[in-house]
């Protein structure tokens, strides 16, 4: 039986703005065990990232959070200290930033780097966090790692100093890992090799792993359960398998019409794209916000709000969507998206 190690609900954050104010996380629920892959998936600006950070205590201090609960391995942080956030940061929760070449202070030796992480959280010489960060860089496959821990960040390539800021991650031993678009800007082959190297490392030490993309090709092999994101809100949520092979809200079914298929997918070919723009994120919301975008679109849609609600199986895995539609797939249209597409192309 898994254990629980991160439990949120009802997560919301707003910013003020000059002419009133911005809602970027609305009503987000998430939960993560003991050795689970929770893998969050939506377009750029969905509010994936901010929802990270607030679990991680790093919002803008212009941001404005509230949270109903924020259990991290049992104690509520909902009113957490900034002193206490410090204490857990690095050290039981660790946060593998989008950009590793910006995480990094150009100005340091990695070995400088990865020994201030360690004596900030734990008594130890100079000499003991020097071998313990030399054993975590040779851990995530690092060559030469005697070398690299003399270099600075802009001596190593893209996949170096990703698995660089992955050991770093590492060096306190976390229950909590969040790595937010970890793959960005490398190439296919490093992109594998750097999902892999999570996952092993995650099964290898039991702690939970959250992966924030906007991909969902990219989690089909690491996640154990998926939450898709859309205007802030999670409109889906549930295993890999039913996210990707039976996904029921609508935004979800669009996204994985836009993905490549291989082998039927060819050089010039158009992929498919969900038409019109994402809502405005100020105000208050009191309908779907994908409605507007919507080819199941009901009347009920734009008149009131939509709470998730679970639609699986009875003994099946949990399942909800944010959604009026039923989970009987057979009553919608399998070429409604390729027709959206040609219209509006």
């Amino acid at each position: 039986m898994s254990v629980e190690l991160l439990k949120i609900r009802d997560l919301k954050v707003d910013i003020p703005l000059a002419n009133g104010m911005l809602h970027p996380v609305r009503r987000v629920d998430l939960e993560v065990a003991r050795g689970e892959t929770l893998a969050i998936v939506g377009e750029s600006g969905c509010g994936k990232s901010l929802t990270a950070l607030a679990v991680m205590g790093l919002l803008p201090r212009a941001a404005r959070p509230t949270v109903a609960q924020h259990i991290f391995d049992g104690k509520d942080l909902a009113q957490a200290s900034d002193r206490q956030w410090r204490r857990l940061r690095g050290d039981r929760v660790s946060m593998i930033f989008q950009d590793p070449m910006t995480a990094l202070d150009p100005c340091y030796t990695i070995g400088n780097q990865m020994c201030e992480i360690l004596r900030q959280h734990r008594r130890i010489s100079r000499k003991a966090a020097m071998a313990r960060a030399l054993d975590l860089l040779t851990r995530v496959g690092i060559p030469s790692p005697e070398d690299r821990l003399r270099q600075y960040p802009h001596q190593l390539s893209g996949g170096l100093r990703q698995r660089v800021v992955i050991a770093m991650a590492l060096l306190c031993e976390p229950d909590l890992i969040i790595a937010d678009e970890p793959t960005t800007a490398l190439d296919v082959t490093i992109q594998a090799q750097i999902l892999r190297l999570l996952k092993d490392i995650q099964q290898e030490m039991g702690l939970g792993l959250i992966i924030i993309t906007h991909d969902l090709g990219v989690v089909a092999g690491v996640a154990d359960r998926i939450i898709v994101m859309y205007g802030g809100e999670v409109v889906e949520s549930g295993t890999c398998d039913q996210i990707l092979s039976g996904p029921l809200h609508p935004y979800t079914e669009g996204l994985l019409q836009s993905l490549p298929r291989p082998g039927e997918t060819q050089p010039g070919d158009d992929l498919g794209f969900i038409p019109g723009v994402v809502p405005r994120q100020t105000g208050p919301r009191d309908s779907c916000g994908f409605a507007g975008r919507c080819p199941y679109a009901q009347p009920v849609c734009t008149q009131e709000a939509v709470p998730m609600r679970d639609v699986a199986n009875p003994g099946a895995a949990p399942h909800s969507m944010r959604c009026v539609l039923t989970p009987d797939t057979t009553a919608r249209d399998p070429d409604i998206w390729t027709r959206l597409n040609e219209e509006t192309a």
